[in-house]
């Protein structure tokens, strides 16, 4: 059982991880697009902590709403699983 829900959680972070790169250079873009204010020091964790703490929402156009929500959503998914995953193998027997 241990084993399959280690194969679970990294299925999961392998998965989210990706669809939060993703969303997270579509929300950039549009940011800087529409012209809006950066974050400061806006290197690639940077901005994906300014989504998964929901800064955005002064921003919320619809378009940014879309990106960054699934942004935060996938990167608070890859998070929680890759920390379970270490979780899981630190105290595997």
């Amino acid at each position: 059982m241990e084993d399959f829900l280690l194969f679970l959680m990294l299925g999961v972070g392998g998965s989210a991880m990706p669809a939060h790169i993703g969303f997270n250079l579509l929300a950039r873009h549009h940011h800087r697009d529409r012209g809006w204010p950066m974050p400061e020091n806006p290197h690639f964790w940077n901005y994906s902590w300014f989504l998964m703490c929901r800064r955005w929402v002064p921003f919320a156009d619809r378009d940014m709403r879309f990106f960054a929500f699934w942004g935060m959503l996938s990167g608070w998914i890859a998070s929680l699983s890759l920390t379970a995953t270490a979780i899981m193998i630190i105290f595997r027997d």
